[in-house]
């Protein structure tokens, strides 16, 4: 009989290489990208809140500084859709599209610009959201799988942002109480409703029952959609109140 003789060094070698190989090579391309990207919504914030809208508030500049990155992420995550809106639910825990990693990578750099914003003003829940959203992003980016599904759920969250935000952006402008705020108002709670207590769930089912996917990412995936739902009932009263106020009723009651 012949042995076969195992060099440890070697065998640890293959083992450190292996590991290695678990990092997506696109995440090292836009790792310095995502720190740049984060000063710039930073930078963008400085400029929004002492030379665009200086009589407003801080939270008026970062709000529009959110709206920015709506609109950008929602652009971004479209195109990743190889078939449609059919392709939100395609390649669920499979390796990454350069598209849908350069999507996650835009969007991580913002939460974490915004983490930093919502962590000095206290708004823990936003705080434990973007923990939920960073959690996930990071993984899709560094493993290199996931990015499916991560791209999907970050397009049904961002979708009713930009309306979110144009709320709070519209009663700083003395606008609260306008026919266009009031429109605003029900076109964000419908869409929250729809892209996150209706499509969301199919979405993050799948994503539990991926084999493939990590723990973070499930785990981000469940959170999300438990954060929604506590806010559901919420947007259903804003449903109520602003449909009654373009019926007449909201005046009425003031009256």
């Amino acid at each position: 009989r012949t042995s076969t003789r195992v060099d440890p060094f070697t065998s640890i070698m293959a083992i450190k290489s292996s590991a290695k190989m678990t990092i997506d090579p696109m995440s090292v391309k836009y790792a310095s990208e995502m720190s740049q990207w984060t000063v710039y919504w930073g930078l963008m914030f400085v400029v929004c809140r002492f030379a665009l809208f200086k009589k407003y508030s801080a939270d008026f500049s970062n709000r529009v500084v959110s709206i920015v990155h709506a609109v950008v992420a929602i652009y971004y995550s479209y195109v990743t859709f190889e078939n449609g809106w059919d392709g939100m639910f395609d390649n669920i825990g499979g390796a990454n599209t350069e598209a849908q990693t350069l999507c996650m990578a835009i969007s991580l750099s913002y939460f974490t610009y915004d983490l930093i914003y919502c962590a000095l003003g206290g708004d823990f829940m936003s705080v434990v959201h973007h923990m939920f959203t960073m959690g996930g992003l990071a993984s899709g980016v560094l493993n290199g799988r996931s990015g499916a599904e991560l791209v999907a759920c970050l397009f049904l969250m961002e979708v009713s942002n930009p309306s979110l935000h144009l709320r709070t952006v519209f009663i700083e402008m003395g606008l609260k109480t306008s026919m266009l705020a009031s429109i605003n108002s029900l076109v964000f709670a419908l869409m929250f409703l729809v892209c996150r207590l209706v499509i969301g769930p199919p979405l993050v089912w799948k994503t539990l029952a991926s084999p493939d996917n990590d723990y973070i990412v499930k785990a981000g995936g469940f959170g999300i959609l438990a954060v929604s739902v506590f806010w559901g009932t919420s947007i259903i009263k804003i449903i109520v109140k602003e449909v009654k106020k373009l019926m007449g009723g909201g005046k009425a009651k003031q009256a």
